[in-house]
């Protein structure tokens, strides 16, 4: 990226080469613009080009160049306005005490010029001693800006060339850029992407608009279009600013009264764009322009104060990003209201804030999208936690129905052994029977919690492992609770799954706990779980279906959501099921989804045969 940085540096050092400027133009401001003058007769003002932006401005503006060929041989020389977003341009010639017209040009006429850059630019050839005389004749409802140049023709050349050398960088880093983070959308689907990227298409749009690409070259036969583009760009990028801002940074949770302006902000700059399509060229570019700095103070000022109060942690990278390009607007808003002078800076800063803003917010984004990632895999090994808390809780109240009878079976053993022990005949066999009795019940109690163990040991490593073998062991940690379900178990039993033994078995007893409890919420009479194992060359895939009644459409579509449960008298977290889908697609890079038809709910469970 520096070294991108630095080649742009490097390419607007092509503009320093100082231009040959004549002393010899002045201007005329006629205010009566109904008034038909006689030009030749008027008094002309001493005009210097670094000032040479009026404003918004209904009067008609004239300027006369004088140009004299003192050498001894033939010269071209260029006349150059640089800002393209001029309405009427006429240039006339002095011949004979009377003005002929020569050229006609402007943004509201079909695209017309004598140079290769959509600057208006008219060539002038002067034989040796030869003295010219012309007059400019300007009229525009938008900034009067009449930074008017003469260059040699060589130079022009030259500077044409190095200007579009300039043009063509910025605009092919700048489509670089964007495709780099339209790329990056695709993947990560992160809606500020979206508004980010809307935005910058907007603003290349207005910047072509702006320096005049767009009516030289997209439609140089439809000058119609030049009547309101600008402003109407203008006030859609303004639009855009702000709802990307509050996405970008949160701000309806950070702050509601912030959010509460900005959204009255931006639904004043949806009207405002509305309204560009049916106000005058004249009052759309003031009210957009400002509107626009309206919308740059408060963005800024909103990024500063979100960096300050809530230490939003994106606040001080969108600040910089951000405040580049808005300072860039800014910059050249107040040349056009005439709060600063017309130079190079000011030319050209809508090009070197996007272009540093570009760079920055890409960056801001990849932080943001970082920060936010790390925060996401806290989340979920917090959910892994709590689900396993969960999971544990539902295990244990398993053991304890597990144990119930064997725990009664043993009590009862030693109640009948101290009865025989008071009888003066003492019955020895009969005592070892219920001895070896009772050695079977705490030895099947053991095994239980060895079972239960096992399932809590953590997997570390990746295996394959039998998965109807997997099936059996879900179904004895539920015993206790299976006693009134027909199980319907799967006749494929040699299917093989890679992937984390215990982690899958939890994935199962998710969605079997679920069934059970809707069994028993919708008190089903008769209780089916069919499980069933599909195969082909490339999936394995384990359907666990239920007739508990079926899930409506407005729950089976929040089904996974974090915290989301349906199950308050079970006291349900609402964290099983999206911990299950975590399990199955970030762990073992399966997919987990839900079907619900004809009072039935089918889990399937599909797995890739290819080692991942």
């Amino acid at each position: 990226m520096k070294y991108i940085l630095l080649l742009f540096f490097l390419s607007l050092t092509l503009f320093s080469k100082e231009l040959k400027i004549t002393s010899e133009i002045r201007y005329f401001e006629q205010i009566d613009i109904a008034e038909n003058i006689d030009i030749t007769k008027q008094i002309f003002l001493p005009y210097n080009y670094k000032h040479s932006n009026f404003g918004f401005s209904k009067s008609i503006y004239w300027l006369k160049i004088d140009l004299k060929n003192s050498s001894q041989k033939l010269t071209k020389q260029v006349l150059h306005l640089p800002y393209t977003l001029l309405d009427y341009i006429d240039i006339y010639e002095l011949k004979d005490d009377k003005i002929i017209l020569q050229r006609e040009y402007g943004d509201l006429r079909k695209y017309n010029n004598d140079g290769n850059i959509p600057d208006p630019s008219f060539i002038i050839t002067l034989e040796k001693n030869q003295s010219k005389t012309f007059f400019y004749k300007v009229q525009t409802q938008g900034s009067m800006n009449l930074q008017l140049l003469i260059h040699q023709y060589e130079d022009f050349i030259d500077y044409s060339l190095e200007k579009s050398m300039v043009f063509s960088f910025y605009f092919g880093a700048t489509f670089i850029m964007l495709l780099y983070n339209f790329t990056l959308y695709l993947f990560i689907r992160d809606r500020s992407y979206i508004y980010y990227l809307i935005f910058h298409i907007n603003y290349l749009f207005f910047l072509l608009s702006f320096n005049g690409f767009s009516s030289a070259y997209i439609w140089p036969n439809f000058p119609f279009l030049n009547s309101y583009i600008v402003p109407f760009l203008m006030s859609i990028g303004s639009t855009l600013a702000v709802i990307f801002t509050i996405d970008f940074l949160h701000i309806n949770n950070q702050s509601p009264k912030l959010f509460k302006l900005l959204k009255t902000l931006f639904w004043a700059n949806v009207v405002m764009t509305l309204l560009v399509l049916f106000l005058s060229y004249y009052s759309a570019s003031l009210l957009a322009s400002f509107l626009s700095l309206i919308s740059i103070i408060i963005i800024l000022g909103s990024s500063i104060y979100l960096h300050f109060s809530s230490k939003n942690p994106y606040a001080k990278f969108f600040a910089l990003a951000w405040g580049m390009l808005l300072m860039g607007i800014f910059i050249i808003h107040l040349r056009n209201l005439t709060l600063l002078s017309v130079n190079f800076f000011t030319s050209y800063s809508l090009f070197f804030g996007s272009f540093f803003e570009l760079t920055l917010l890409s960056l801001a984004l990849a932080y943001r999208y970082n920060i936010q990632g790390e925060e996401l895999i806290e989340k979920n090994h917090i959910l892994y936690k709590q689900s396993k808390l969960a999971s544990m809780g539902e295990m244990l109240s398993n053991i304890a129905h597990q144990w119930r009878q064997p725990l009664n079976r043993v009590n009862l053993s030693l109640a009948v052994i101290d009865e025989v022990l008071k009888e003066e005949n003492i019955d020895k066999e009969f005592i070892n029977k219920k001895i070896e009795s009772s050695e079977k019940n705490i030895a099947y109690m053991s095994q239980t919690i060895d079972d239960f163990a096992n399932f809590f040991m953590p997997d570390k490593k990746k295996n394959l492992f039998n998965l109807f073998l997997v099936i059996e062991k879900a179904l004895k940690l539920l015993e206790s609770r299976l006693n009134d379900i027909t199980i319907h178990l799967p006749k494929n039993r040699e299917s093989e799954i890679y992937g984390f033994e215990n982690e899958y078995i939890q994935i199962i007893l998710v969605i079997l706990n679920n069934a059970i409890d809707n069994f028993e919420i919708t008190n089903c009479i008769k209780k089916d779980i069919f499980i069933s194992i599909l195969e082909n060359n490339k999936e394995t895939t384990l359907n666990i279906c239920d007739n508990g009644g079926g899930i409506d459409k407005d729950t089976i579509e929040q089904i996974f959501n974090p915290y989301f449960t349906t199950k308050f008298k079970k006291e349900g977290t609402g964290i099983g099921l999206y911990m299950a889908k975590m399990l199955i697609e970030n762990s073992m890079h399966g997919r987990l989804e839900v079907f619900s038809k004809d009072a039935q709910t089918t889990f399937i469970i599909t797995n890739s045969k290819i080692l991942q």
